[in-house]
């Protein structure tokens, strides 16, 4: 098995040198360890001394350098193609680094090209909105608003006692079916008649999803159902009754009547469930670095005992470009010893780094999921 291994100093600027004719490429040295590897099963390490293959590469070794604002120019380079991976490093970027408006301005661009709903901030509140109160019920999905799940919340949405407080928690949706956003359109009308009081969470990124499937696909009359009834849940009148408008010229039928009913509380994404690690993971905390290898000697004295190693990497806030040699050599050394590593729960900007060092022909990578 052969890895590559740059062996780049990127916490210095780097200075362009023009190639002389003639100049020959850089050499690879080759380096076998682990003497506890049994025959044939050795692992080659390949130094190399050209640039990464990639810009998602580049990008994701810039960061590694704490180089964070050169990553975050990388990355938006990169917006303009289909790469999801550059907007989910960004999305990553932003939300390590704490930058929330930043994070929501992308969730929002991200949403009118992609069609879908972006990830959200997770525990963080957003856009300062405020934390949901005590609702009696809450109603959310999952990701996808299809028929069926359209048509349970159209259930839960008609069968709303009067005066009840509902949280309708839109922040996790990614997929959205007609058939589904038709009935989704529906039960807000139905619970209208209760008057229900509402609090609503991930409505910013679902009506911005909606526009967009609008300027694209103007025949599917549930799109615009359904943008019409966040308009009425949001109390937008205006919004709503241009709308109506657009929507009775291009159906040819008479315009949806706006009702005065009480606006609902737009509030932060309840906290998502945490993604689930195995009982026996080992966590390794904040930037990962020569200055933290205590963690690592930990991590090493935790694998002694066990033939599968997890790793807990959920709260790794970077890992330092300068460690990566060593942190090859550990996990190597983990190989050489006949065990099996798993490395999970890493953001985005981490996994691209694993991924272009070839740490995932060691380990297998379980990368944390964007939500």
């Amino acid at each position: 098995m052969a890895i590559p291994f740059f062996r780049k100093d990127r916490s210095k600027p780097e200075k362009e040198v023009s190639q002389k004719p003639g100049d020959e490429p850089p050499t690879k040295g080759l380096t076998t360890f682990g003497s506890a590897i049994p025959d044939n099963h050795g692992i080659v390490v390949e130094e190399v001394g050209g640039a990464p293959e990639t810009a998602l590469d580049e990008a994701a070794m810039l960061y590694a350098s704490n180089q964070v604002d050169n990553a975050e120019q990388t990355l938006k380079s990169l917006l303009a193609g289909n790469e999801p991976r550059a907007w989910h490093m960004l999305f990553d970027l932003y939300r390590v680094t704490g930058r929330e408006k930043e994070f929501e301005q992308l969730a929002l661009e991200y949403a009118v090209k992609f069609e879908t709903s972006p990830p959200n901030l997770g525990n963080k509140q957003q856009n300062g909105l405020p934390a949901p109160a005590k609702a009696s019920k809450t109603l959310s999905f999952d990701s996808k608003l299809d028929a069926a799940a359209g048509g349970r919340l159209k259930d839960e949405l008609s069968a709303a006692a009067k005066g009840e407080t509902l949280l309708l928690d839109l922040s996790r949706i990614n997929s959205i079916e007609p058939a589904g956003a038709a009935h989704l359109a529906e039960g807000l009308s139905s619970a209208k008649k209760s008057h229900a009081t509402f609090q609503v969470s991930g409505v910013t990124q679902l009506v911005e999803t909606l526009k967009g499937k609008l300027n694209s696909d103007r025949g599917t009359s549930a799109w615009w159902l359904l943008l019409l009834a966040m308009y009425q849940l949001l109390g937008k009148q205006s919004e709503f009754e241009d709308l109506a408008v657009d929507y009775a010229v291009h159906f040819e039928v008479s315009p949806p009547s706006w009702e005065s009913v009480k606006a609902a509380q737009e509030v932060s994404a309840p906290a998502a469930p945490a993604q689930s690690a195995p009982s026996d993971a080992f966590k390794l905390k904040g930037v990962i670095s020569e200055a933290t290898q205590n963690q690592i000697a930990a991590l090493l004295q935790f694998a002694q005992s066990r033939q599968e190693v997890s790793v807990d990497c959920s709260e790794i806030t970077r890992v330092d470009y300068a460690y990566i040699g060593s942190l090859i050599s550990h996990l190597m050394q983990m190989l050489g010893s006949g065990k099996s590593i798993i490395l999970q729960g890493q953001n985005s900007l981490i996994n691209e780094l694993f991924r272009a060092m070839g740490i995932d022909q060691l380990a297998r990578l379980e990368p944390a999921k964007l939500t």
